[in-house]
């Protein structure tokens, strides 16, 4: 089977990857629902914490690998639809991302597994669907 990687819609890629870093990060933020994230998992902020750029690097990357996939699948897939793209961000977003996220969640230092993978698992699943849209719009 041919990856296609010369078939993938790039712009479209780029484009996702930066929604879906900027949607998730957001999401994480104090004024969403980062304050009950920290707290599902056991996690108190030190005075004067600051995040460093690994914090949002290795994010970029795996959004980047991600919106990759999604292109891959909307290449392979013909989506040639909106609904269809919102079908295939929607079933990797829930068939894969939320349930990972919850299987991860359960690990025994987790203070409320629960809440952690409800605000993960949730972002995961709009930001992919958000990530198929626009590399079938763009």
């Amino acid at each position: 089977m041919n990856l296609a990687f010369s078939e993938i819609n790039w712009l479209g890629v780029v484009i996702a990857t930066l929604t879906y870093s900027a949607f998730s990060g957001m999401w994480h933020r104090q004024f969403a629902f980062g304050k009950q994230w920290e707290k599902a998992m056991g996690f108190e902020r030190p005075d004067q914490w600051k995040e460093t750029n690994i914090y949002y690097i290795i994010p970029l990357i795996g959004c980047f690998i991600a919106s990759v996939s999604i292109g891959l699948l909307n290449y392979h897939l013909r989506i040639n639809s909106l609904s269809s793209a919102i079908f295939l961000g929607l079933t990797v977003g829930i068939g894969i991302a939320l349930t990972t996220t919850f299987t991860n969640a359960v690990i025994p230092i987790m203070k409320k597994p629960t809440t952690f993978a409800l605000i993960t698992g949730t972002a995961h699943v709009i930001s992919l669907t958000l990530v198929s849209v626009l590399i079938y719009l763009i």
